[in-house]
């Protein structure tokens, strides 16, 4: 058995499906956000405008990193999926072993970047002076754990694939919970400012890891962690990086535009710096269940297409982009007309409200645009097509977003970018879907023994 929370999303009623399959995914995003925001809030109302800097500048860089993880466990996620909606047992169980066994090498391959260029990578996002250092060793702490950022993603990954969204929620909700705790403990109490910061976030996640193994042991899952468990197949593996680099380098390059952003944003200040820190975590939770109906129509969309359910999957693009929106419209009505109230729920800095209030006010129009390209990009991906999102978000990126935001000279000019460059991104996306070329499945079909 593969697992005992398995789950097939090939059967049942579209809408309801989706939606129980989307909220526990809803529940680990606000975590996440949670789990990112609780560094830079507690760091705003217990240290220095500077150290709040130092903060948002390092969890950008990491971020980017994380960005990494999840692009390429999303190749896991698509491949596991659509094998499991054609049943094909063992076509699953050689793909899991394969992603723990490549994910394992990418992690410590990526912590030793981090320790060796996280000065370098401090001086390119253009830090103020009196934030270098601390935002430098938020980025080697945070960049000494990645090993256990890149376990969460593998296993939350390889759970969804197989239809079990519970599980990587009560996960990230350990990590989260032991973050608020360590973030009081180090940065209220000890005054560690951004490396307590960074700190806290390694041993809550090494925990939550932790606690997912021993979870997952006593359940009895198909892999048990066990060295001999750690197995590669090369065309496994293909596949997966076949699936993965794009979405990993299409998830970086985002990210790496939002790098370029705040080193554009840092010249600008510490007010613009620590502003731009607060109000993209602000963006975070109202994007949030975009996000999670994206992640949902994403699998679905897998298992279907594994199962040759065509019409189900595109039905389920259409459901998941209407529920998307349902949180999207209101999101832009809160973001448009009440800006400064919300900055005032995570700061009490006055210029920084003021800063933040128009980076918001220009960036709302965005929490609609997202609703839709999220759900397009989820339905491709998980037909395969990650080769064209990522070359989508090239182009968007590359073209019209950093363009655009390196012309910036002000807060509200640098927010406004991010919708201008959505909209190319929407046309494209939708010329794809409606041509069908994503009809093609990426697996070998064969017999199931019944």
């Amino acid at each position: 058995m593969l697992s005992p929370d398995a789950h097939r999303l090939t059967d049942g009623h579209i809408a309801k499906t989706l939606l129980k399959f989307a909220l526990p995914y809803l529940g680990a995003n606000f975590l996440v956000a949670l789990y990112g925001a609780v560094d830079v809030f507690i760091v705003s109302y217990f240290a220095s405008p500077s150290a709040l800097a130092a903060t948002a500048t390092g969890a950008q860089a990491v971020f980017t990193m994380m960005a990494l993880a999840i692009g390429l466990t999303l190749g896991g996620t698509i491949l596991i999926g659509q094998y499991f909606g054609a049943k094909q047992e063992q076509d699953v169980i050689e793909t899991i072993q394969t992603v723990f066994s490549l994910f394992a090498i990418t992690a410590f391959l990526g912590s030793i970047f981090m320790l060796i260029f996280a000065k370098p990578i401090t001086a390119l996002l253009e830090t103020p002076p009196e934030a270098f250092q601390a935002a430098s060793h938020y980025i080697m702490i945070c960049g000494g754990g990645l090993i256990f950022t890149f376990a969460y993603e593998s296993i939350s990954a390889i759970l969804r694939g197989l239809g079990d969204s519970k599980n990587p929620l009560k996960f990230i909700a350990t990590a989260c919970l032991m973050n608020i705790i360590l973030d009081l403990l180090f940065v209220a109490v000890f005054k560690w400012g951004a490396a307590g910061a960074a700190a806290a976030t390694v041993i809550s996640q090494a925990f939550s890891v932790l606690v997912a193994v021993l979870y997952l042991r006593h359940r009895k899952f198909i892999f048990d962690f066990s060295i001999k468990s750690f197995r590669f197949y090369p065309e496994k593996a293909k596949k997966i990086l076949k699936l993965g680099i794009p979405s990993a380098i299409q998830q970086t390059v985002i990210f790496t535009s939002f790098t370029i952003m705040t080193a554009i944003v840092n010249k600008m200040g510490v007010i613009a710096s620590a502003a731009v820190g607060v109000t993209t975590k602000i963006d975070g939770f109202m994007i949030m269940p975009s996000l999670a109906f994206a992640s949902a129509v994403s699998v679905m969309t897998a298992q279907n297409i594994g199962a040759r359910q065509l019409r189900r999957a595109k039905e389920t693009f259409y459901t998941g982009f209407l529920m998307a929106l349902c949180f999207g419209a209101p999101s832009f009505y809160v973001l448009y007309y009440h800006a400064p109230f919300v900055m005032r729920l995570v700061t009490d800095n006055s210029d920084i409200i003021q800063a933040g209030s128009d980076f918001i006010l220009a960036y709302s129009p965005d929490c609609i645009l997202l609703s839709l390209v999220f759900c397009l990009n989820a339905f491709l991906n998980g037909c395969g097509r990650t080769t064209f999102t990522m070359t989508n978000n090239l182009i968007s990126t590359l073209l019209f977003r950093i363009p655009l935001i390196s012309k910036a000279t002000t807060l509200f000019q640098a927010g406004f970018a991010l919708p201008l460059a959505t909209i190319p991104q929407i046309l494209m996306s939708l010329f794809y879907f409606y041509q069908g070329y994503w009809k093609k499945s990426i697996i070998n079909h064969r017999k199931v023994k019944k």
